[in-house]
């Protein structure tokens, strides 16, 4: 058999690939076939051209082929447009981050963290946005206000500026512009809801009927760890991974990150921040009467040192910051500076 007796356009009708593709009139003569090389393999070579002799420079040779080089075949037609389209993604799968607040109805089951952690914010957020706290019930068919980002919804008032809004709840100027759409930091509007990302509600202190010392009453050194006080469980999660113990000065607690931390009862922040010893995020609450709780291994913190809280406020989230292993909260009841069992002081 001779190549050169063989005109360019009949090249190839005389192999097997030929008979098998080969449709009568809607067969095009000259369409281009684009695809990767092939192997220095003389047997795919002849196996592929049957009785057709090519030249050296009829065929391009690469080495160190996949062997899934035919997948990457591309057949085209004569103006251009493939016979096999590529695949291509749908375009309405490609998630883009929400920007705005949407509204949730509540379904059977649901409960306040497994909402925030379905759209990826903490409880807080959840709780401020709804008006909500630690002790609300909620109900299926209930509509929650579900926020695109952690942080709160303000409403702007007469006289204010987004620098006093930003400062008085720990918010940052620019993203609060950004996530608002605002012209500038003078667009204002009063009435207006503003979205502060990554915003905290301060606490406020309100006097309770009941004082600290009045619940917590002096116990003799001996007498501590009997009991006699009725402080809130810290946290929505009542699953201890470590007791305390001689080697453990506190309680250890499991929980899923970013669910809440609660003040054990109404105080002042005495510290709250890193602790490079161990405990990671935490918070230190001064209860009055030599009653300290603390709370560590914070993956955020919602208050500062010198705050007032309330019994029951979400102080923080869980996380496992500093020497943890997984997501939980240390907890520690300290009386006149002294470390003790918090589950005799617990409600």
């Amino acid at each position: 058999m001779e190549a050169n007796n063989t005109a360019p356009e009949d090249f190839g009708k005389d192999t097997l690939i030929f008979s098998l593709t080969k449709t009568g009139e809607d067969f095009i003569d000259n369409e281009n076939i684009t695809e990767g090389p092939i192997t220095t393999n003389d047997k795919v070579v002849d196996s592929f051209l049957k009785n057709e002799a090519l030249s050296e420079d009829d065929v391009i040779i690469e080495p160190d082929l996949p062997d899934n080089w035919q997948d990457s075949l591309t057949i085209f037609t004569p103006d251009d447009s493939a016979l096999e389209a590529p695949e291509i993604g749908d375009p309405s799968m490609i998630q883009t981050k929400r920007t705005e607040v949407i509204e949730y109805v509540i379904e059977s089951g649901d409960v306040l963290g497994s909402i925030a952690e379905k759209f990826e914010i903490n409880v807080a957020t959840l709780l401020w946005a709804n008006d909500l706290t630690v002790y609300s019930v909620i109900r299926p068919g209930q509509k929650l206000k579900i926020l695109p980002t952690n942080g709160l919804i303000y409403k702007v008032k007469k006289n204010d500026t987004l620098d006093a809004i930003a400062k008085q709840y720990q918010s940052d100027v620019n993203k609060i512009i950004e996530a608002n759409k605002l012209a500038s930091a003078n667009s204002l509007q009063i009435g207006q809801d503003l979205l502060l990302p990554g915003g905290i509600k301060p606490n406020t202190y309100a006097p309770t009927t009941r004082s600290v010392a009045s619940v917590f009453k002096p116990e003799p050194a001996a007498a501590t760890s009997g009991g006699g006080g009725e402080l809130l469980w810290p946290t929505n999660s009542t699953r201890i991974t470590q007791y305390y113990g001689w080697r453990h000065s506190g309680l250890d607690i499991g929980n899923k990150k970013g669910q809440p931390i609660y003040a054990s009862e109404a105080g002042k922040v005495e510290t709250a921040g890193w602790n490079s010893g161990g405990y990671g995020y935490y918070v230190i609450i001064n209860h009055g009467n030599g009653l300290q709780t603390l709370y560590a291994h914070a993956s955020e913190l919602y208050i500062a040192k010198g705050d007032s809280v309330s019994r029951g406020d979400v102080i923080a989230a869980i996380g496992s910051t500093g020497w943890s292993t997984g997501p939980h909260i240390h907890y520690e009841v300290r009386v006149n500076g002294t470390r003790v069992n918090p589950l005799d002081y617990i409600k």
